[in-house]
């Protein structure tokens, strides 16, 4: 259990926006793709089927330019309170048959939306530390998106 927790990250964050508004951002296309990914990469096409069972596909380039793909599938939807989904790295030796979960919830607080992300499973620390910074960045982009 403590391994699965190492391999694991949580971020919360005030958003000073209702929970449908944040709900709606991650989940039409046409949005995500005008806020989605860390502040340092470039989206080049990202595609989100938002539905149970439906793919999304994210292809970017990162800060030193290398081309990254990441892909995964919606398993859970709860209109504005919570989306989770697969995440995988492709093309990734670290990723090679291994996929993680990433889980949004969003609960109601005085004022805005209180978001909770959550990574799980993945493939080691350095990953880990590597996704909670560029978490931190892709949800300072979408609170700037949704509030102003």
């Amino acid at each position: 259990m403590a391994e699965a927790r190492k391999l694991s990250l949580e971020i919360k964050r005030f958003i000073n926006a209702s929970r449908d508004r944040v709900y709606a951002a991650w989940t039409d296309q046409e949005q995500l793709r005008q806020w989605f990914g860390p502040e340092d990469v470039q989206t080049r096409n990202l595609i989100a089927d938002v539905r149970v069972g439906g793919q999304f596909r994210w292809d970017c380039t990162d800060p030193e330019g290398k081309e990254v793909t990441i892909s995964g599938e919606y398993r859970e939807l709860q209109p504005g309170k919570k989306i989770a989904f697969t995440w995988r790295l492709e093309g990734d030796e670290d990723w090679k048959n291994h996929s993680s979960i990433v889980t949004i919830e969003l609960f109601d607080r005085e004022g805005g939306t209180e978001l909770r992300l959550t990574h799980e499973k993945l493939p080691n620390e350095a990953s880990r530390d590597d996704h909670k910074q560029g978490w931190n960045s892709v949800l300072e982009k979408l609170e700037t998106f949704v509030t102003t």
